[in-house]
């Protein structure tokens, strides 16, 4: 390192980059704490050395580029520092210094990002496309949110905690994508909260719909989209991301996420892309799904058959009895809400006791199925004398 390198500052710029000034109104630079400029950092894969330079982080870049880190917020040339690594940073990750600001200052946020027909370069919007987008966008998550609640279901309703959590939610149009930044809410009971848990069910959920997509489009058969209802796919879901591909409904579109470096999490970002025509089948595919809809439905009887093939095809049982709302008693197969429920069934099924399953009824490859959103066992049940 050169002795007469500034006290905190950054060096090996790429030719011609210079430190600039914010575009106005941004206020980028006195807006970011160094402990959240270090923890960035950290988490995109720069090093940090061991020693500190007068007071200064001194951070490696894959041995190209380095940056310095001020030993602490509020130094008079704190907020030009902070331009010169928001510059740096830019040119190393190729994106804008506001996009990189907004990490920065979220270490509390996931991000979920769409690049399609209807996010223009530059980002700007036009007033249709806008709003296209913003309400595609709230769809996705609010049905995402729904089934990583209440489990999964063709077609749902609102709920509180679903409105609370978009609320909280917002949007930052830039470059080419539109990014949707979601607040992690504070939570000691140890599981993760329902903001995380709703990203990675869509994460899931898009990288299924992908699949089927491409299975449909070799087969020509739409009814393989049947089978991925009981991994939390819905007809809002369907309909919100089928709007991506644009007006034509046939264009490629991609979405994307990645996790608030403030709550690691174990499942890798990633980003789903969409091919041509995917949008135009997944209209169809929501269609299919508001016709399959039945009302609220139960089931009151004995477990024939357990299933659990310990990869994709999980937590299934036969249960012979009768459907809520009349009928001949008949084996129904129920897709259970977890492994909790499954323990319970198998137990059930080896002490020959009674259970019942509510949920929602569909059609699953022509055939009914009910996806239980609670299962429990029953005593002092008559069932068996009807």
């Amino acid at each position: 390192m050169s002795p007469d390198l500034p006290g905190a500052g950054v060096r090996a710029d790429p030719p011609g980059l210079r430190p600039s000034t914010d575009p106005p109104g941004l206020g980028l630079s006195a807006d970011l704490p160094v402990a959240d400029i270090n923890s960035y950092l950290a988490a995109t894969g720069w090093t940090r050395r061991p020693e500190d330079w007068r007071g200064a982080a001194v951070w490696e870049h894959e041995g190209d580029h380095e940056i310095l880190v001020p030993g602490e917020d509020g130094l008079a040339d704190g907020p030009r520092r902070v331009r010169e690594i928001l510059a740096l940073l830019a040119a190393v990750e190729g994106r804008s210094r506001a996009d990189i600001a907004a990490d920065i200052g979220a270490p509390m946020a996931d991000v979920q990002w769409y690049r399609a027909p209807i996010v223009a370069a530059g980002g700007r919007f036009g007033l249709s496309d806008a709003v296209t987008a913003l309400t595609s966008a709230k769809e996705a998550l609010g049905a995402a949110a729904r089934a990583a609640l209440s489990g999964p279901r063709p077609a749902s309703g609102p709920s509180k905690d679903v409105r609370d959590l978009l609320a909280r939610v917002w949007i930052e149009p830039s470059g080419d994508l539109l990014t949707v930044r979601v607040p992690l809410e504070r939570d000691n009971s140890g599981e993760p909260p329902l903001a995380r848990r709703t990203l990675i069910m869509l994460q899931r959920t898009a990288a299924q719909l992908r699949d089927a997509g491409a299975e449909a489009h070799r087969t020509g058969d739409i009814s393989v989209f049947d089978g991925v209802v009981r991994d939390g796919v819905s007809a809002d879901l369907c309909a919100a991301l089928a709007r991506f591909a644009g007006s034509d409904e046939g264009s490629r579109f991609e979405v994307g996420f990645r996790w608030a470096r403030g709550l690691p999490s174990g499942v890798p970002a990633s980003r789903v892309v969409f091919e041509a025509e995917t949008g135009r089948l997944l209209k169809r595919v929501a269609h299919r799904f508001r016709r399959l809809h039945r009302e609220s439905a139960s089931v009151t009887g004995r477990i024939a058959t357990l299933f659990d093939d310990g990869r994709a095809d999980r937590f299934r049982v036969q249960v012979h009895g009768a459907v809520s709302g009349g009928g001949a008693r008949r084996p129904i197969w129920v897709r259970l809400p977890g492994e909790a429920a499954y323990d319970v069934a198998v137990e059930a099924h080896r002490n020959s006791t009674t259970v019942r399953a509510d949920g929602t009824l569909m059609q699953v490859n022509g055939r009914l199925e009910l996806a239980a959103t609670s299962f429990t066992t029953v005593t002092h049940d008559r069932s068996e004398e009807i």
